[in-house]
């Protein structure tokens, strides 16, 4: 005998629905992961904020000190092209120079009476605002202004230039 099932067609059945707490307790996970992303996401817009605020004082830092650097340089600039053309005799300077020499300095730079140094001694290849300064105010046996008190500091300093120039 065969054995029959009067059961011919199947039937499928549904899962059973979750239960309410399984339920419950997916929506609070999902609801704390959503949470936990916007908290991230408003974190991450924070620090995005600080960072632009730090770059931007930054720029400023360094823009200001580079406003800073070029005004030193351009200072720094116009001192070196000032001290130069003091220390190179234009023609006027030159000429004034030879004849101050010539009047007032020339009697013991000649000679080297009294330890004059003579035009084209080494002691002119000194630094000359220390040769005018020792020239102004006197050194060894020289006097001030190598005795001439009419001489004024821009005389004495021409008469220094013209020997350093005669000297090289």
């Amino acid at each position: 005998m065969v054995a029959c099932s009067n059961d011919s067609t199947e039937t499928t059945q549904s899962p059973a629905p979750a239960s309410k707490p399984a339920e419950d307790t997916i929506q609070r996970a999902t609801d704390t992961v959503q949470k936990t992303a916007d908290q991230v996401v408003e974190k991450g817009q924070e620090l995005k904020d600080e960072a632009v605020q730090y770059v931007g004082k930054a720029s400023e830092t360094v823009a200001a000190k580079s406003e800073e650097l070029q005004a030193g340089a351009e200072k720094l600039a116009q001192q070196g092209s000032d001290r130069l053309a003091a220390l190179v005799p234009t023609a006027a300077t030159f000429d004034k120079g030879r004849s101050i020499y010539q009047q007032s300095c020339r009697s013991c730079h000649d000679s080297g009476i009294m330890g004059a140094p003579k035009i084209g001694h080494e002691r002119y290849s000194a630094d000359i605002e220390r040769l005018v300064a020792n020239s102004i105010k006197g050194i060894g046996r020289m006097p001030a202004r190598g005795g001439n008190r009419n001489l004024s500091d821009e005389d004495v300093r021409a008469a220094v230039l013209y020997m350093v120039e005669e000297s090289k």
